[in-house]
């Protein structure tokens, strides 16, 4: 088989949108039986191949990557593996539906079941039969291996490079590289190399590509997109997907770009869940008037903190918390990094203290105990004790009505604070005096005791009643 032949025969996706009917549920027949009532001789080839869902060998997809006009796309699978798989009569149809991926550049069937065998996808196209060659399923023995491991570096800001390893694999022989918008599910480029290299737009190593007759569009700054890579075996089984987002432009080019306004600090620190490791919170101190909220995030935290460059921004959602004084990102990954939060108020760009997040070697502590002394009325002193991490620089101490708003958000550099006593305090998340306790009413206090990277490692929370 050529390269040219073969590189047809495989494509890339993993997302499934609106569907389209296969009305053809006649007699079953075998392929070779459908074969013979064609007129051309010249089957033609379909781009088509096999991966197994994420973290399950009982759900395999089958992509094709019909051409423009095709109709009466069909599945079809061998009883097994032990057949002839070019003979083409062992082949009966499933009746499956083809459903769209990107908006119908690309479509898909999912089967159920976990036993392996030889498939092979059809379409007509004017007037004439095409089909794939055959693919090996291996979703037991061989599962499709899913990651987002892949190195992405910038030349320039709108032509990332991908670079990524075979994680021990020895028969991949060629790779599938898509860039689609996540927004929108458009596809923009879809390129195959020899080299685990790919380069936007760089045709240097690429030997074809999805729609040769388009010139893949310019990526665009602050746009989110998804890279997808597909490992291909020469029997058409997918051995790894690796899926990443990125956003051009990094937050050093950000700053120059908002160069005319006045820089100002802004604070930030994070935490990790309750009794996980792979989500965190991102907290910020929520100004009036702030917008255009950003969250920047480094690959690991080897490098430099100060050096903007390093920071790509990640699209995440963030919530009010507190009554709205501050806001919270959510961030889902094992990885550890340091990270920065943005916002613009009129002429100023606020830019947050770099903030390490470390919930695999410091997963924040989250307790209930603490010392309430109610002996002053409607001025009860709270004291605490470190956790595990004796690394506390200052605490946060954050009071709450019934209602989660927030009535006094203090900082001190010591294990006790006191309602309405700001002799230790060195500093505040909000500014207005805060109303007096009223006796009887439940309240709730929450402790943060944060380190000198602006981690939280420890966390209490409690409700208490005034006496």
């Amino acid at each position: 088989m050529t390269i040219k032949n073969f590189l047809r025969t495989v494509f890339v996706c993993f997302f499934l949108f609106s569907c389209t009917e296969d009305n053809d549920i006649t007699v079953p027949r075998n392929l070779q039986e459908y074969i013979d009532t064609s007129s051309n001789t010249d089957l033609g080839d379909v781009f088509a191949y096999a991966a197994s869902a994420s973290g399950d060998t009982s759900t395999t997809y089958i992509y094709t990557a019909p051409e423009e006009g095709a109709t009466d796309i069909r599945y079809y699978e061998a009883d097994s593996l032990s057949v002839d798989q070019l003979d083409f009569s062992n082949y009966r149809r499933q009746n499956l539906t083809a459903t769209n991926v990107y908006e119908g550049e690309l479509k898909r069937f999912s089967r159920s079941g976990s036993e392996e065998n030889w498939c092979i996808v059809t379409y007509m196209l004017d007037g004439e039969l095409h089909k794939s060659n055959p693919i090996r399923l291996k979703n037991a023995t061989n599962p499709t291996s899913w990651t987002d491991e892949v190195t992405i570096e910038y030349p320039t800001t709108l032509n990332p490079k991908f670079t990524w390893s075979d994680f021990g694999v020895s028969d991949n022989v060629i790779y599938f590289e898509a860039i689609s918008e996540v927004e929108d599910d458009i596809l923009i480029s879809g390129t195959y190399t020899l080299d685990k290299i790919f380069q936007y737009f760089d045709t240097s190593n690429v030997e074809s590509s999805i729609h040769v007759s388009q010139s893949p569009a310019d990526l665009v700054e602050d746009t989110e997109y998804l890279f997808t890579m597909m490992a291909i075996s020469d029997d058409y089984w997918v051995n790894t997907v690796i899926l990443e987002t990125f956003v051009p432009r990094n937050l050093e080019e950000y700053v120059a770009l908002n160069s005319s306004k006045t820089i100002e600090s802004a604070l930030a620190f994070a935490a990790s869940s309750s009794g996980s490791k792979s989500l965190s919170y991102i907290y910020y101190d929520f100004l009036t008037g702030s917008s255009a909220m950003r969250y920047y995030e480094t690959d690991n935290t080897l490098v430099g903190k100060n050096d903007f460059s390093n920071y790509r921004r990640k699209m995440l959602t963030d919530e009010a918390v507190y009554g709205g004084k501050l806001r919270r990102y959510n961030r889902t990954d094992d990885a550890e990094s340091w990270c920065i939060v943005t916002y613009v108020i009129d002429e100023t760009l606020h830019i947050s203290n770099p903030v390490k997040i470390k919930n695999q070697t410091r997963p924040t502590e989250w307790f209930t105990d603490l010392t309430i002394d109610a002996s002053e009325s409607l001025m009860p002193i709270f004291t605490w004790t470190d956790g595990s991490y004796v690394e506390n620089v200052e605490y946060l101490e954050i009071i709450t009505d019934a209602d989660s708003d927030l009535l006094s958000g203090t900082f001190t550099e010591d294990k006790m604070f006191q309602y309405y006593d700001t002799s230790n305090v060195t500093s505040k998340i909000n500014l207005e005096t805060p109303a007096a306790l009223i006796l009887n009413e439940d309240y709730k206090i929450t402790v943060m005791g944060l380190s000198d990277d602006f981690w939280v490692n420890l966390m209490i929370q409690e409700t208490f009643t005034v006496e």
